[in-house]
């Protein structure tokens, strides 16, 4: 007869978890700057705004330039009454002037947003609108109808551009 022999369970080897430290506390040190944060300037381009309308005409941060909404006034401070075309056409050289003085052009212009008082304008807006830009070449563009805040504007418009 063979003989039984029994054997004793071997106890395996669980390796343990490393001890665990306690945290340290860092000393509080103040938060750096991006390495290539953007920076930020206005833009005036001569253009004076209304007394207390806090706003600049345009802000540059890094190379996008943000103009903003652009009324029909001429430099001496007049404005063509009810006349959307002379409107239209004083506010595109009036953008075309905060964009020189940022350093960029109409061809740069990456999105426009043009707000019409009365919607029946639009037809006309989009016949001159589309003389300053090369067929094709538009940029991206939303048009709303809404209240200005002169009763004499009949259109605004802002738009962001590449610097």
């Amino acid at each position: 007869m063979a003989r039984k022999t029994t054997r004793k369970p071997t106890k395996r080897k669980v390796p343990r978890p490393a001890p665990r430290r306690l945290a340290t506390r860092r000393a509080a040190t103040p938060a750096q700057p991006a390495r290539h944060a953007a920076t930020r300037r206005v833009i005036s381009a001569g253009k004076r705004t209304a007394p207390g309308v806090p706003l600049s005409p345009a802000v540059a941060i890094g190379n996008i330039l943000f103009v903003s909404g652009t009324t029909p006034f001429a430099a001496d401070g007049t404005i063509a009454r009810g006349d959307f075309a002379a409107q239209m056409h004083q506010v595109m050289a009036n953008i075309k002037t905060v964009l020189a003085a940022g350093g960029s052009s109409l061809e740069k212009i990456a999105k426009v947003n043009v707000i019409l008082t009365r919607i029946s304008d639009f037809f006309t807006m989009n016949d001159i609108y589309k003389q300053y830009f090369k067929e094709g070449n538009y940029p991206a563009r939303t048009t709303i109808e809404a209240p200005l805040a002169h009763p004499d504007f009949l259109l605004e418009i802002e738009c962001v551009a590449a610097i």
